[in-house]
């Protein structure tokens, strides 16, 4: 088997990675990177290739090159200010295109995209794959229910395997800096107070190597479609900033409703787990102790010179 892994080094991707390098089913990886880095050429079965895949006929060349038999299509904008909105996610629907056409012109077999969550209609709160409405509210979400319908039915009249790894809610090392988790973590490690929203709404948040185990265990099923990657186990976002400030040491830090709810903030995001767990996955850690591990890592992020 040899795999073709696209943002490589991203925060999902990472961890796809270290976990294709140890199984023994893959022969091949090519791992695909946005900027030249330091992995080496080959490592691991590893060959690395940096690759704008946004430009126009990269996608293509790569695919001949790499000749893959299966795509997992981590990829996409990420910067935290610019990926619910940005013009770059058309890019990236353009891109994804070019890379599914070149993978069934070389005879690929399995396409696993990595979607998300924002693909559902948020105010359903519980979303089931072909139950409940696909009807984002953003241009990140759109783009990406725009691939998936496109990957989908080229699956069906082309012939080959494709699912859809709907992300909910991951954490853990390497995650933007920017968002809930790393920033509670940041805070109390320097010290400094911590204001957040009265933390009431429900989320499904996933430890990013359980996230990344799921991404695996999809890969090697025959599972077709949409598929959620989630826990199925809602916490509400006070439990998780309150159990980080036990975790640091300074409770005292973490300030709930200092900053007023979002407007239009849906109370409850949560993702039905069945269909990944009928693959035999389940999350191997429990929340505390995923959480003791991210602030662990940030913990020493922070001591590490830049």
């Amino acid at each position: 088997m040899r795999v073709l892994l696209t943002g490589a080094r991203g925060f999902i991707g990472r961890h796809v990675l270290a976990l294709l390098q140890s199984d023994p089913r893959v022969t091949e990886i090519h791992a695909v990177r946005s900027l030249p880095g330091t992995d080496g050429a080959i490592a691991h079965r590893t060959i690395w290739h940096a690759v704008d895949l946004t430009a126009v006929g990269a996608a293509r060349a790569l695919i001949e090159a790499a000749r893959p038999t299966h795509v997992v299509h981590t990829a996409w904008v990420t910067a935290h200010n610019d990926y619910w909105e940005g013009a770059s996610n058309l890019r990236w629907l353009a891109a994804s295109c070019e890379l599914l056409q070149a993978f069934h012109a070389v005879g690929g077999e399995r396409f696993v995209q990595i979607g998300t969550a924002a693909e559902y209609d948020w105010s359903c709160g519980y979303m089931v794959e072909g139950v409940t409405p696909e009807k984002p509210s953003t241009l990140y979400g759109v783009t990406k229910k725009a691939f998936h319908e496109t990957l989908q039915t080229a699956a069906i009249k082309l012939r080959f395997s494709a699912a859809t790894g709907r992300v909910f809610f991951g954490y853990g090392p390497h995650e933007n800096a920017a968002r809930i988790i790393p920033y509670a973590c940041q805070q109390l490690i320097r010290g400094e107070l911590a204001d957040f929203s009265s933390g009431q709404a429900w989320r499904d948040f996933l430890y990013i190597e359980d996230l990344a185990a799921a991404v695996i265990a999809l890969l090697f099923s025959s599972l077709q479609g949409a598929v959620n990657l989630t826990s199925g186990d809602p916490v509400q976002l006070a439990r998780i900033v309150t159990l980080l400030g036990e975790i640091g040491g300074r409770p005292d830090l973490i300030r709930l409703g200092a900053r007023p709810d979002r407007v239009g903030d849906p109370p409850m995001v949560v993702g039905d787990a069945a269909r990944i767990r009928s693959t035999g996955w389940a999350p191997a850690r429990d929340l505390a102790s995923a959480l003791a591990e991210t602030y662990a890592w940030w913990a020493q992020s922070e001591a590490t010179p830049s």
